[in-house]
């Protein structure tokens, strides 16, 4: 089944055409409606500014909020137009003057079947949105790295895998883009004092494969030992070599109140990542 409903983050003005690529290229496969989401950054002032001052600070700051969101929203009508024959809307948000951008980006990605997001950048308003997007919403996130251009992804896939709740809700929630792959590896990443399959018995990747085959999906397995690199590492180094476009993998996380802390791989790969990484929790 494809996806029908698409949320497009787009409150990193830098990654914006960029971001817009990679949407056309999935929504043009499966006929998705995209929906590009401006979210106004809180606009409280310094807690050292009072009075008048405050006041004037926070005028001016939705003011640059505001043309930023206008220039951001000329460059979506535009740069959507040129992929043709895609369905879109414009989305600003206002919500979040004493809140936080993540909680908006969250409300509105519960109705969509993928949220597009960019990875971590310079801004601290949006920073969180990647890890609490994926942790919260309940809702297959693809982060899109910061530097790049993803105009073609989904056409050499890692799933990454262990046979965990969040990895094989990972692997399904990309079944839309796994159906349209040409080549798609299941990778497991043996952590030191693990005992490496002997092929003598089927193992939780192999049933992967037999199920995604029943989907159409053609997958190889494939077991890599972590040897002197972290889990993360050595996926993001057999992804460099091999020439993969998107790495699908479970995201781990616990809350901590209301901060949430992601887990040491999941952490480690969208931080480093050269390549989209679709998520899901």
């Amino acid at each position: 089944m494809p996806y029908r409903t698409m949320l497009l983050h787009l409150n990193d003005e830098k990654r914006v055409p960029h971001l817009i690529k990679t949407a056309a290229t999935i929504a043009r496969s499966g006929g998705a409606h995209v929906i590009g989401l401006y979210v106004m950054p809180s606009a409280a002032p310094p807690p050292d500014l009072v009075g008048p001052f405050a006041v004037t600070w926070m005028e001016d700051q939705l003011a640059s909020y505001r043309e930023q969101e206008q220039r951001i929203k000329l460059v979506f009508d535009a740069k959507i137009k040129e992929a043709s024959n895609i369905t879109h809307e414009w989305r600003t948000d206002d919500s979040s003057f004493d809140a936080n951008v993540a909680d908006a980006v969250i409300d509105h990605a519960r109705s969509a079947d993928l949220v597009i997001v960019s990875q971590r950048g310079q801004n601290p308003w949006i920073d969180d949105v990647p890890e609490r997007v994926a942790l919260e919403s309940g809702r297959p996130t693809l982060v899109v790295p910061q530097e790049g251009d993803f105009e073609q992804i989904g056409k050499d896939v890692t799933i990454a895998w262990k046979p965990t709740k969040e990895a094989a809700r990972a692997a399904f929630d990309a079944l839309p883009i796994l159906k349209d792959a040409q080549r798609v590896r299941i990778l497991t990443v043996t952590e030191n004092g693990d005992t490496p399959p002997d092929g003598s018995n089927r193992t939780s990747s192999d049933e992967l494969a037999s199920s995604l085959l029943r989907h159409g999906v053609h997958a190889e397995t494939e077991t890599v030992a972590q040897d002197d690199l972290s889990v993360a590492n050595r996926l993001l180094v057999h992804t460099r070599r091999t020439y993969q476009d998107l790495i699908v993998m479970g995201v781990y996380g616990h809350s901590r109140f209301r901060e949430f802390i992601l887990g040491g791989v999941s952490r480690d790969v969208l931080q480093h990542t050269k390549v989209p990484v679709l998520l899901a929790h």
